[in-house]
């Protein structure tokens, strides 16, 4: 029976060493498990364009090293199965979409990471659930040992041809082999966005974010309330009620009007702990994109989706996903912690383990290769750059595509790192000479987004390869030109720090 595990980087050298691979399994299954993430998604008219848009900061240990990976549309013979790291084994599909990913450099089996399809379906996520799913949820409603994990996100991105249908497909699985571990992800097409939030072992649910709303999600339950009749904006299971009954994880009350609040079932544990670790990144994001609604920064509980002050832009959203609560009595650049989070550091979006970053860009009005875009970086935000990586690309260098668990300087991501290394202890200190670097870059990519795109629609409509090869030349110079300025900026750091050197 032909069977794949561990699609990606290293999955030769693993099937080589089996008494290594025990080891490496458990490993980034630990890390995976333990380490959170932030995600910001926007409807079509929440944004200044029509886009919709996913922000994604992934929060790993520093030395887990990620890349750009591109993986091929296939055709698979009928008695090809896929191996989870649990044990089950699925059967594929005859044929499975092309992805552009960013990824760590185990793969894409563990779930951390995000990726478009070539129908212009994208996944962002997860968010591990773990630390605030509540002691009853964890007795009541056991995660599946032999169940499915995040792979399952991308299994059902290369089989889908819109968000709901990749929903559908995960929400399937979810239900037919059970679940290994809880998570949320954010789904989106260039029409719509979902989020999946797990409870256990069998409970699931998405609630579809308004077209002119925003949703802002960091590592606690975020789905309250469920209207069980509005099937154009929940997705469940048909047992999600009698299952918790039956379980005596809810109860509907004598009048059965008493609400089905996902969040308040499932979740909790972090707010019981009297822990802001979660909530208060997402008070800062709708403090960000929603300035004129005062609110608690010390509650637990915050709007499910708002309404931003002004329309949304790319570059909004990557300021959110830098924010440190610079301007805020939670700054971490001004204090290690915080009294009112118990004396613990605060935990902001922009942080420096981050191993990539970016905000997907989706746009209907387009060809998938030049309307869905990625733009990302990798190690933190707060130290790279935000690159347009269009869906059409056919290469990418590389340097983004070299990662390991130790430095290398063949890497990208590594070179990027070392400039977090820099800046960690350093941050009132430096960030204003390495922000600024990637802030005008930026803006001249932005500048230049409207004349690229007219120039690569231009050429697709007379031939779609050679809009993707121009699209590839562009996205990989510019990849190229920010590795070589990266190594620049750390040249110049050191020289300065050296400089600085107290005399003993």
């Amino acid at each position: 029976m032909n069977k794949k595990f561990l699609r990606g980087p290293g999955a030769v050298f693993l099937k080589s060493a089996p008494g290594f691979f025990l080891f490496f399994v458990l490993l980034i299954v630990a890390y995976s498990h333990v380490f959170p993430c932030t995600l910001i998604m926007a409807g079509k008219d929440a944004t200044v364009d029509g886009s919709v848009l996913l922000a994604h900061n992934n929060d790993l240990p520093g030395h887990i090293a990620a890349m750009i990976h591109i993986v091929p549309a296939a055709q698979h013979s009928p008695d090809e199965m896929i191996v989870f790291k649990t044990g089950l084994e699925i059967p594929q599909v005859p044929q499975t979409y092309r992805l552009l990913i960013m990824q760590c450099y185990y793969g894409f089996a563990e779930g951390d990471a995000k990726a478009i399809n070539q129908y212009q379906v994208a996944v962002a996520g997860g968010l591990s659930l773990k630390a605030d799913r509540s002691d009853k949820a964890r007795e009541l409603d056991p995660l599946v040992e032999g169940g499915v994990t995040g792979y399952v996100r991308y299994i059902a991105l290369q089989r889908a041809r819109t968000a709901g249908e990749c929903v559908e497909i995960i929400g399937e699985m979810y239900s037919k082999y059970g679940i290994a571990y809880p998570s949320g992800v954010g789904v989106a097409d260039p029409n719509e966005v979902w989020y999946i939030e797990v409870g256990g072992g069998r409970c699931w649910v998405a609630q579809r974010v308004p077209d002119d709303h925003y949703l802002a999600a960091a590592n606690g339950y975020r789905i309250g309330e469920i209207n069980f009749k509005d099937k154009k904006n929940f997705i469940y299971p048909p047992y999600l009620k009698s299952y918790a009954i039956k379980k005596g994880l809810w109860k509907p009350g004598k009048t059965k009007k008493t609400p089905f609040n996902f969040a308040r079932i499932f979740g909790g544990k972090k707010e019981a702990e009297n822990d802001y670790y979660n909530a208060r990144r997402v008070w800062r994001a709708q403090q960000l994109l929603t300035p004129s609604l005062k609110q608690d920064p010390d509650a637990w509980v915050h709007p499910w989706a708002l309404k931003p002050d002004r329309k949304i832009t790319i570059p909004q959203l990557i300021a959110v996903l830098r924010d440190y609560y610079q301007g805020t009595p939670f700054d971490i650049s001004k204090s290690a912690a915080s009294a009112s989070n118990g004396g613990k550091r605060e935990r902001a979006i922009g942080i420096f383990r981050t191993v990539h970053t970016s905000v997907i860009q989706l746009r209907g009005d387009l060809p998938p290769e030049i309307g869905a875009v990625l733009w990302g970086g990798l190690s933190s935000a707060l130290t790279t750059p935000f690159i347009p990586y269009y869906y059409g690309i056919k290469e990418i260098p590389a340097s983004y595509q070299v990662a390991g668990p130790e430095f290398d300087k063949r890497s990208g991501f590594w070179h990027f790192r070392s400039l977090t290394v820099l800046l960690e202890p350093r941050l009132s200190q430096l960030i204003g000479y390495i922000l600024p670097v990637w802030q005008d870059l930026e803006s001249r990519l932005f500048s230049m987004q409207v004349s690229v795109e007219k120039t690569a629609l231009e050429l697709y409509k007379k031939d779609k390869e050679q809009a993707n090869d121009f699209l590839t030349v562009y996205s990989y110079g510019l990849s190229l030109k920010a590795l070589e300025m990266a190594k620049k900026l750390k040249a110049k750091l050191e020289t300065k720090l050296a400089e600085n050197l107290d005399e003993q």
